[in-house]
C-alpha cells in the first residue's frame, strides 16, 4: 500500500523508474509535480482529462503539452476519465486515488489523503479497459492544442469566494464512545504495537483504533511510547470530564453503575465496527485500567462485588 506522506510519492516514482514503457492515465496534472516523479522516463503515453474548466481553474496544466512534446510523449485528451492509474502496458497497473498534482502526490505540507496499490496480474480483460480507454482518447496535435489554449485563454477565470470550512474536531467528537479505549490495558496495547502478529485479528483491530485516537506513530521505542500515550490519554477531554466528576463526588468515588450512568449521560452513540460492539460490555473495566495506569491518584478495587474507583489527592 502506497500512503500520502509516507511512500505514495517514492511508490510511484519507482514503479515508473523500473518499467521500460508506462501509460499514465490521470484526471489531473501538474508538470512540475510529473516532473518530480521522473530521473529516466520511461513514459510512453499520457492520457489526461483536461476539460476546459479544469484548464481554466488550474486543476491541470496547459504546460503539459510542451513537456510531452520535448520527451517524446504522446498526449491524449478523454474527458470522461476520473482514474488514477500508471500502466506498465503489460501485466502492472498502480492505480488509487491520486491525481499528480502538489496536494495529490505531495509528502510534505497540506497534501491529500490518498492511497494507491499495485496489481501485478491484471487480467486480459483488465488490459482491454484500459487500452480502450486510450483507444477511444484523442491525440493532442499542435492544431489541437492552440485551439484549446485559445479557448482558455479567452474564458473569464471564475471568481468565485467560497466559505472556508476546515475539518476540525468538536466537543461533540470528543465524547463518542468510539473515544473510549479498547485494548484491555495500555501494557497489552504496547505488546500488539510491537509484535501485532502474536495476536488475533480481533485484538488488532482494537490496538488499531487505541493508536489512531491517541495519535501513536509507528517505531516508537517502549518509553517514548508510553510518555506519549500518557500524554494524549491524560488530555482528552473525555478522559478529563470524567475524572473531574469522580473528584466531585461526595466520597470522591464512583461504583460501576456510577460510571455507566455517567457514559450514557455524557456519550453520544453513532454507528460502530462490530469489532467496537464486541467490546461494549468491557468498556468500564478498560476505564479503571486505563485512567488507573496513567494516574497514581486513581485506584481501584472491588467491595461488595462492585467496581469502585476512587480519587485519592494524597496520593504521588
Amino acid at each position: 500500500m502506497f500512503k500520502s506522506g509516507i511512500n505514495l510519492h517514492s511508490g510511484i516514482s519507482d514503479f515508473i523508474q523500473e518499467k521500460e514503457s508506462v501509460s499514465i492515465l490521470c484526471a489531473y496534472i501538474k508538470v512540475s509535480s510529473l516532473q518530480s516523479l521522473l530521473t529516466d522516463s520511461s513514459i510512453r503515453q499520457i492520457v489526461v482529462r483536461w476539460l476546459i474548466s479544469d484548464l481554466v481553474q488550474g486543476s491541470s496544466d496547459l504546460e503539459l503539452f510542451d513537456f510531452c512534446q520535448q520527451n517524446n510523449i504522446a498526449l491524449y485528451r478523454n474527458t470522461r476519465i476520473h482514474l488514477k492509474a500508471f500502466w506498465d502496458n503489460a501485466d502492472s497497473v498502480m492505480f488509487g486515488s491520486s491525481n499528480i498534482t502538489k496536494q495529490g502526490i505531495g509528502e510534505i505540507g497540506n497534501y491529500n489523503y490518498e492511497l494507491n496499490g499495485i496489481c501485478h496480474d491484471i487480467s486480459f480483460e483488465d488490459k482491454l479497459f484500459l487500452q480502450n480507454i486510450i483507444a477511444e482518447s484523442e491525440l493532442v496535435d499542435q492544431n489541437l492544442y492552440e485551439k484549446i489554449k485559445k479557448i482558455v485563454e479567452e474564458t473569464p477565470k471564475p471568481t468565485m469566494d467560497y466559505t472556508v470550512l476546515d475539518t476540525s474536531k468538536t466537543e461533540l467528537d470528543y465524547f463518542l464512545l468510539s473515544q473510549l479505549p479498547m485494548s484491555e490495558t495500555p501494557a497489552q496495547l504496547f505488546q500488539i504495537y510491537s509484535d501485532p502478529l502474536e495476536f488475533s485479528s480481533e485484538d488488532q483491530k482494537y490496538a488499531l483504533c487505541d493508536l489512531s485516537l491517541y495519535r501513536i506513530p509507528l517505531g516508537l521505542n517502549e518509553q517514548d511510547f508510553f510518555e506519549l500515550l500518557a500524554d494524549e490519554f491524560n488530555q482528552h477531554p473525555f478522559v478529563l470530564k470524567l475524572k473531574e466528576h469522580i473528584k466531585s463526588t461526595p466520597y470522591q468515588s464512583l461504583h460501576y453503575g456510577g460510571v455507566v450512568s455517567w457514559l450514557r449521560n455524557n456519550t453520544t452513540t453513532v454507528p460502530t465496527p462490530r469489532s467496537w460492539e464486541l467490546k461494549r460490555n468491557q468498556i468500564v473495566n478498560i476505564l479503571y485500567e486505563w485512567i488507573c495506569y496513567f494516574d497514581s491518584k486513581f485506584s481501584w478495587n472491588r467491595p461488595n462485588y462492585t467496581q469502585v474507583i476512587s480519587y485519592n489527592h494524597l496520593s504521588t
